[in-house]
């Protein structure tokens, strides 16, 4: 697993959502990876996440594996960099504000 996102939730208890990064690797190493991740009942979904070509073919690999399909979403690599700048931004414009004092 490349990243693994975990909160708890309240009377939910603990979720845990696993990243899985794909560039040219093999596709059947992301899926075996990603089908042990699941083993753990914590993790209530796993992603994929790559280019738009990578996306289409793990889509088409993941649709032949049972218990897969319904828990794997995928992730266009440059939704993440939209987001990382969209939180970056809100963390600089909170920062501004100076409302936590320098040293804490």
């Amino acid at each position: 697993m490349d990243t693994i996102w975990e909160s708890t939730i309240g009377n939910m208890g603990r979720i845990i959502y696993v990243f899985e990064v794909q560039t040219k690797a093999s596709i059947d190493s992301l899926i075996i990876n990603l089908l042990k991740a699941l083993n753990n009942p914590a993790v209530q979904g796993v992603v994929a996440v790559s280019d738009a070509a990578q996306l289409d073919k793990i889509r088409k690999h993941a649709e032949q594996v049972p218990n897969l399909g319904a828990k794997l979403k995928y992730l266009d690599y440059k939704k993440v960099l939209e987001v990382h700048d969209a939180l970056e931004m809100v963390n600089e414009s909170i920062n501004s504000l100076g409302l936590v004092p320098q040293g804490f």
